[in-house]
């Protein structure tokens, strides 16, 4: 205790002393009752540093002393040395704050860049696009001018047609006249110069007839004079003799009777051959046969009528309908019962007829088809020649099918202006013959327009058949039928389009006679594969089974019309496309013809 006390004071002391010996001052408190200096703490110091040095640890409170300088002065270095290093550290997180700064000013200035090209990209690509849409804009304007201006020229070519043909017909009615009236003058010039020459002539020519006149009355008198000579001698060698006379009038009696009878046998024989062995004039083609003809047929099951109708492609349901009629009007004409009239529409080749004919042959029916405008040139003949066509109809043993195509051509409504008297009185004749049903015939009507039949007649039919158009499906099967009878079987006794074989031994040695081949030559055909036919279908859409028909025909003809009877790929699509630009150009006509009117 006393050496803290006393190293204390000597640190005390030592510091006044320093602080003298070095020239400075020692700073004193005022005292507060005005005391400017205080002596007594100088004399205490001045005490205190000689007892530090009477003092026996002096030299230990010295080497203390400065060893906590020392100590102090390390502290201080330390501190100093941490403050560095905090100094360091702080620059270095300014360091790296200013880098980060400066990266997120690069990032967001790379971003800023990025925006403003992809702004810029889109406004470039909405220009594109504005400018586009201007451009077709433009080009649909440009179009419709030019096709307005195609319009208008062909109005103007059709107007300067139609006044060219105006004036041709003018001119050629003017010529027909002119000529007519130089022929009148012509005809009056000759006539009054033969009535001039006659008049000038007319004593000679009177002369000149009476000398032939007295000619001609001596020539018949001479001839009467001769006739009746002979006949008075005649009567008179009959008149005395009486056998003579007997046997003269018996023979002319005789000849008479036998002249007349066979005049009007042969009449009646003709008209009953005429009435149970003959074809009605209407009558275009029929199956009824008379030597051979058989009875009825046993009730047929749906797997034989099936099978009957098997190359008849049809629409799904439409061939099931007319499968299934096909069987009621088999197993109606089994049990005795009357049938049912029918009535066929759709368009054109679109089997209507095919399926009447299959129909008939499928329930037993004969068949016989005649066609509506037979009917208009017959006039007033016209309901003479439809009944004897039913009555014909009537003596049919196994039941007749009377299929009548273009039914409307006669029987269409009665309201119609231009409708003469004898297409009434055929109209007014098919009702009465159709107004009950019969066991003997049923009718099908078939017609393109079934709006313009008669009320009455539509009244009359039970069914009623709608043929459309084909399917891509139903075309695709009906082009391989036709490809395999017209293109494969080509040649063959089953060829289709008149390229079958002949068949009897008399067609061969008539073929031979005329300098032709007993069959055509049987057609090659390079590898065909399933998607050209696919391909066939697809672009036939629109076409009807006869065009079908007509499409593998006009295969067959430009097969048999090059060098070498072979059906190559190119000749495939050449025909194919050709078919569809005909069919697009008719059906371009058709719409303009209904257009136009």
């Amino acid at each position: 205790m006393a050496f803290r006390t006393l190293a204390g004071r000597w640190r005390a002391g030592a510091a006044v002393a320093a602080a003298i010996a070095a020239g400075g001052t020692v700073a004193y408190c005022e005292d507060p009752k005005g005391v400017g200096f205080d002596p007594e703490a100088l004399e205490r110091g001045a005490k205190a540093l000689r007892e530090i040095n009477k003092s026996p640890y002096a030299k230990k409170v010295f080497e203390l002393t400065r060893e906590q300088e020392r100590t102090k002065q390390a502290e201080a270095n330390k501190e100093e040395a941490q403050y560095k290093v905090y100094a360091e550290q702080q620059r270095k997180e300014t360091e790296k704050a200013r880098w980060e700064e400066q990266r997120k000013t690069m990032q967001q200035d790379a971003q800023a860049k990025a925006q403003l090209a992809q702004y810029e990209d889109e406004l470039a690509r909405k220009r594109g696009e504005s400018d586009h849409q201007k451009n077709r804009e433009r080009n649909r304007e440009l179009v419709t001018l030019q096709e307005q201006s195609v319009r208008n020229q062909e109005a103007e070519k059709r107007r300067i047609q139609e006044q060219i043909e105006g004036e041709r017909r003018a001119t050629e009615k003017y010529k027909a006249n002119l000529e007519k009236e130089v022929e009148r003058e012509k005809a009056l010039a000759e006539a009054e110069g033969r009535i001039k020459e006659n008049r000038e002539n007319e004593d000679v020519n009177r002369r000149a007839m009476q000398l032939r006149l007295e000619e001609e009355r001596k020539k018949l008198v001479e001839a009467i004079n001769t006739t009746f000579t002979n006949l008075g001698s005649g009567t008179l060698a009959l008149l005395t003799d009486k056998e003579k006379l007997g046997t003269a009038l018996a023979g002319l009696t005789v000849l008479a009777l036998g002249v007349y009878s066979a005049r009007e046998g042969t009449r009646v024989a003709g008209q009953v051959f005429s009435r149970w062995l003959g074809t009605p004039k209407l009558v275009r083609d029929t199956s009824r046969r008379w030597f051979w003809q058989r009875g009825a047929s046993a009730i047929k099951s749906s797997e034989a009528v099936k099978k009957d109708f098997s190359d008849i492609i049809l629409p799904g349901q439409m061939h099931d309908h007319v499968r299934a009629l096909a069987a009621v009007t088999a197993n109606t004409k089994s049990h005795g019962a009357p049938f049912r009239h029918m009535l066929f529409y759709g368009p054109p080749g679109t089997g209507k007829t095919m399926a009447a004919k299959r129909l008939a042959k499928t329930s037993g029916l004969d068949y016989a088809i005649m066609s509506g405008g037979d009917v208009a040139p017959l006039g007033g003949q016209a309901v003479t020649q439809l009944h004897d066509m039913f009555d014909w109809a009537e003596r049919s043993r196994r039941g007749l099918l009377l299929f009548i195509d273009e039914a409307d051509a006669f029987l269409s409504q009665r309201g119609q202006q231009q409708m003469s008297e004898g297409l009434r009185g055929a109209l007014n004749a098919v009702l009465f013959r159709t107004g009950d049903q019969s066991r003997d015939f049923a009718v099908v009507l078939a017609t393109n327009r079934p709006g313009d039949l008669d009320s009455a007649i539509l009244d009359r039919m039970d069914e009623a058949l709608e043929f459309g158009l084909p399917g891509v499906s139903e075309r695709q099967q009906i082009l391989s039928l036709y490809l395999d009878q017209y293109i494969f079987k080509a040649g063959t006794v089953e060829g289709g389009a008149g390229a079958a074989s002949s068949r009897g031994l008399w067609q061969r040695f008539s073929s031979m006679l005329r300098g032709r081949s007993s069959s055509p030559d049987q057609i090659q055909v390079e590898t065909f594969t399933p998607g050209m036919l696919q391909e066939a279908a697809q672009k036939t859409e629109g076409f009807s089974g006869r065009e079908l028909a007509k499409l593998m025909a006009s295969m067959q003809a430009a097969v048999y019309g090059s060098a070498q009877p072979t059906l190559t790929h190119e000749m495939w699509h050449r025909v194919l496309n050709m078919k569809v630009r005909e069919h697009s150009q008719r059906q371009a006509f058709l719409e303009g013809h209904h257009t136009m009117n």
